[in-house]
C-alpha cells in the first residue's frame, strides 16, 4: 500500500495547515521522536506537491531560536521553531529570554513525550527516553519569557491553536509564544464534524495605534447597511458616559443591545433598544455585530451565529491576553 492509500487526516495535517494559513514561511528545527507524526505528514504533503513551511535544520536550539528571531526582525513576520520535548525547550530558553526582552515574535513549538504506556493510543511510549523526558511542568522552563503558552490537547483544535498563537505573538508588544504537542494528539485522527472554530482570518493581531479613520468608516458603512445589527457588551458602562452613547448609536441604526455576564449598567433598562442578557437569542439572525468591552459575548457550544455576519470588536483588551483560547468571530479589531 502507498501512503496515499492509507492516509488519514490527523492533527498533524491541521497543524501544518494552520502554520501555512498563519503565514509561517520557515520552521527552524531540531527534531526528535516526538515529531514523527508531523514528519510523516510533511512527507505526505511533499508527495502531493503541497507547499508547507521550509525546514531549516539547526544543530542547536539556541541557533534555531536566534535564526527565527533574526528573520522576524528583518521582515516583521514571526516564524516558528520546532524543538524536542523538555530538553529542546531547555536549550531554547536563553534564546526565548532574548526574544522576550527585545520584543521579537517567534512561535516556539515543542513536542511532548508520549503519555500512554500500554498502547492505548497511536504514538504512545515505545522507547526508554519516553519515560524520562516527561517532566511535571515542561512549559515552566520558558514561561517567564513568553506572552502565551498552550498545550494541544485535542486534535480538532490544532488549526485554531496555531492561529491563536500567531495572533498573540504578532500583537503589540510582539514577543515569543510557546506551544507543546503531545505525540498521541499529533497522530490522532481529526473528526472534521467537531471543528467549530472560525478561520485564521478571524484571528487578528492587535496593533498599538490609534483608530484608523478608513477602517472606522468601513465598519460604520457596514453597520448602516445592515438590516439586523446587534451590540454585545459587559464592561462599557465602567465609563459613565458610555450608556448614553450606546443608546444614541442604537437609535441611529436600529441596533439591539445585549449584555452578557456584566456588573455594569451599559444601557438603561427601559430603553427600547435593550435586548436583555442573552445574546444567543439574536446571533443567528444578526448580519452585523459589535463587541464592545466584553470578554465572553456568548457560549459558542449553545449558540448559533450567522456565518455571513460581519463582527467588529472595540475593547480595551482586544487580544484577551489572559484567556489562552478565545475563539469568537472577528472581521475587524
Amino acid at each position: 500500500m502507498t501512503m496515499t492509500d492509507t492516509y488519514t487526516r490527523t492533527a498533524s495535517h491541521d497543524l501544518l495547515q494552520g502554520l501555512v494559513d498563519s503565514g509561517i514561511e520557515y520552521l527552524f528545527c531540531n527534531l526528535g521522536t516526538d515529531h514523527a507524526p508531523l514528519i510523516e505528514e510533511m512527507a505526505h504533503w511533499r508527495s502531493q506537491g503541497r507547499a508547507f513551511p521550509k525546514l531549516i535544520l539547526c544543530p542547536h536550539e539556541n541557533t534555531a531560536v536566534h535564526m527565527a528571531g533574526g528573520y522576524a526582525v528583518a521582515t516583521g513576520r514571526g516564524q516558528a521553531v520546532l524543538v524536542h520535548v523538555d530538553a529542546g525547550t531547555a536549550n531554547a530558553a536563553m534564546g526565548l529570554h532574548n526574544l522576550c526582552r527585545t520584543r521579537i515574535p517567534v512561535l516556539l513549538i515543542a513536542g511532548r513525550a508520549p503519555m500512554s504506556t500500554f498502547d492505548q493510543a497511536t504514538g504512545g511510549r515505545d522507547t526508554y527516553v519516553h519515560f524520562i523526558q516527561e517532566p511535571f511542568d515542561q512549559a515552566s522552563v520558558v514561561r517567564p519569557y513568553v506572552k502565551w503558552e498552550y498545550n494541544l490537547a485535542w486534535p480538532s483544535m490544532a488549526h485554531e491553536v496555531v492561529s491563536r498563537a500567531s495572533a498573540v505573538m504578532q500583537s503589540d508588544p510582539t514577543g515569543p509564544v510557546y506551544l507543546t504537542l503531545p505525540r498521541e494528539v499529533l497522530a490522532a485522527p481529526v473528526d472534521v464534524s467537531s471543528i467549530g472554530a472560525y478561520g485564521h482570518q478571524n484571528h487578528l493581531p492587535v496593533k498599538a495605534q490609534g483608530a484608523d479613520g478608513a477602517a472606522v468608516q468601513a465598519i460604520a458603512d457596514k453597520l448602516m447597511a445592515s438590516e439586523n445589527p446587534m451590540l454585545v457588551t459587559a464592561y462599557a458602562g465602567r465609563n459613565h458616559e458610555a450608556p448614553a452613547l450606546i443608546e444614541k448609536l442604537a437609535a441611529l441604526c436600529g441596533m439591539r443591545v445585549c449584555e452578557f455576564n456584566t456588573i455594569y449598567l451599559n444601557i438603561r433598562r427601559d430603553s427600547p433598544y435593550f435586548a436583555g442578557y442573552n445574546p444567543a437569542a439574536f446571533t443567528e439572525q444578526a448580519d452585523f455585530g459589535l463587541m464592545v468591552d466584553v470578554d465572553v459575548p456568548w457560549i459558542p457550544k449553545t449558540t448559533r451565529v450567522n456565518p455571513q455576519a460581519y463582527w467588529a470588536q472595540l475593547d480595551v483588551d482586544a487580544i484577551k491576553r489572559d484567556i489562552p483560547m478565545w475563539g469568537f468571530p472577528l472581521n475587524a479589531r
